[in-house]
């Protein structure tokens, strides 16, 4: 019999939608980066839109391509425009270059910031002026006048003064710190990416070595049911139409009823007992005549099984020298 060789495990979220965690993370990143564009290019943009308002006010309303005169003189007012808003970013550039390099860096910064105030102020004018005579506004103005009156005012003035004030301020600040925060994000990012998709990667191994390990041990499982089959069947033909699960629980109720639990409790402990130790001789009391001799207790009764034990008498002490005859 042939083996069957193992199926490969199929990947979840495979093809167009799979969605891992590199690629989420790239998602990420791609976001990142458009906002970091957007705020490079953003003193771009604002240059732009306010060269057009600072062109219109220059013209009086009249920005028109319709004949060559015109023309010549809205690409005049338009390159105009432009140069003031160039005048007003390189200005506050300047001003944030010099203040960076100490005390004497903001004592020369002064000349530009001064300049730069100037331009913002004249920006601004024709701004505002854009917005009171050309038309385009008043719409909105009339919507916001309609449901907050209360800044209505202060929104006309916004529309005026918005670009060129945001223009000067973006020019204070470098652009490159979002840069570096980015970059340090995203390899951040990137390396945790690396991390989880490593562990991924081996899950991913176990999960196919799993299932090679199941394919190898099939026919053992075939086996088992095989064997269980057949004493299912015998236990049918015995009359069993349990299958064998009656036999079973007896078997296990037998089990439950002849094992008797040993209760330590009710047994008393019983320790060996100590040995008997011999009786001390008793010493003579004052009124106790000696026998034979010796201080002992008084002699018994003799019985016909006993001898008398006779002490010879003592020989008698010789004469002292120091004795007079």
């Amino acid at each position: 019999m042939a083996m069957q060789q193992p199926h490969p495990v199929q990947k979840r979220g495979s093809g167009l939608f799979k969605m891992d965690l590199r690629r989420m993370v790239g998602i990420n990143q791609g976001r990142e980066r458009s906002d970091v564009l957007l705020a490079i290019m953003l003193p771009a943009v604002l240059m732009a839109i306010a060269a057009y308002t600072n062109a219109w006010a220059f013209l009086g309303g009249n920005f028109s391509f319709a004949t060559w005169e015109q023309g010549i003189n809205t690409v005049e007012a338009i390159i105009r425009g432009l140069f003031m808003e160039a005048i007003v970013f390189s200005s506050f550039l300047l001003v944030r270059i010099l203040c960076a390099r100490g005390l004497r860096g903001v004592i020369s910064s002064i000349p530009p910031l001064l300049v730069g105030l100037v331009a913002v102020t004249m920006s601004a004018g024709c701004g505002l002026a854009w917005v009171a005579k050309s038309g385009q506004m008043n719409w909105m103005i009339k919507v916001v006048a309609l449901y907050l009156p209360p800044i209505a005012g202060v929104f006309q003035s916004g529309l005026g003064l918005l670009f060129p004030v945001a223009l000067a301020i973006y020019a204070l600040y470098d652009v490159r710190a979002l840069i570096h925060e980015h970059v340090q994000r995203g390899a951040e990012l990137g390396t945790l990416a690396l991390q989880v998709e490593n562990t991924e990667h081996h899950q991913h191994m176990l999960r196919e070595a799993q299932q090679t390990a199941n394919e190898s041990v099939k026919g053992q499982y075939a086996q088992l049911a095989a064997t269980a089959a057949q004493q299912a069947v015998d236990a049918a033909k015995r009359g069993d139409w349990s299958f064998g699960l009656n036999t079973t629980m007896k078997t296990q109720q037998l089990q439950q009823t002849s094992v008797t639990p040993v209760n330590t409790a009710a047994v008393p402990l019983q320790l060996p007992q100590a040995p008997a130790m011999p009786r001390p001789p008793m010493m003579p009391t004052m009124g106790q005549p000696p026998i034979n001799g010796q201080f002992g207790p008084a002699p018994t009764a003799h019985s016909g099984m006993t001898q008398n034990i006779q002490v010879p008498p003592q020989a008698p002490y010789p004469p002292s020298p120091y004795q007079r005859p």
